[in-house]
């Protein structure tokens, strides 16, 4: 008898679960809006406080593979978001369009400038990258550290963007590029 009323029991427990409607998780007000991405991201963009300091005694050591990196390497954001890029010495930011990357970046002459260094002042010939096709957005060229945030508008669009330092050695020597992906 005992054995009977145990299986009723579980049966009206498991009858009654299977009665009880399902209800969706409640998600943050934030996450349910962006789909678990930000809108907005905070990029550092060289970095000025590791390696040596420049220039080494002996010349340019290899610190500029430390310096000159993209930290993180990939920005995930939210459509109609924006990125600010916290700049070290001596760097300018480039966004390009959807589809472009890194080795689409002309090298050539007629799309290099030349730098004026005031500090002393002299000429670094071929020393910017001025490639304009997909060109979305630039920065000014950062003197000393300074805050750039992309222009409203450049990532309206789901997709992956190139973003490079166009200074060329930091573009071409140290890799210095990364990925804006916006959901």
């Amino acid at each position: 008898m005992r054995k009977g009323l145990l299986v009723l029991g579980l049966f009206s427990v498991v009858a009654g679960c299977e009665k009880a409607p399902l209800a969706a998780p409640e998600l943050e007000p934030a996450f349910a809006v962006g789909k678990g991405h930000p809108l907005n991201a905070v990029v550092t963009f060289g970095r000025d406080n590791v390696g040596s300091s420049f220039p080494p005694p002996s010349g340019h050591d290899r610190s500029f593979h430390a310096k000159d990196k993209i930290v993180p390497h990939a920005i995930v954001i939210a459509r109609g978001g924006t990125v600010t890029f916290q700049m070290g010495t001596f760097h300018q930011v480039v966004i390009y369009d959807q589809g472009v990357e890194p080795e689409d970046i002309s090298l050539d002459p007629a799309d290099l400038d030349d730098i004026v260094v005031p500090f002393p002042p002299f000429l670094l010939p071929d020393f910017q990258i001025t490639d304009p096709d997909g060109r979305l957005a630039e920065s000014p060229i950062s003197a000393t550290p300074m805050s750039w945030t992309s222009p409203a508008g450049t990532f309206d669009q789901p997709g992956t963007y190139l973003v490079i330092c166009a200074i060329l050695p930091h573009f071409v020597e140290a890799k210095m590029y990364a990925w804006v992906v916006v959901k």
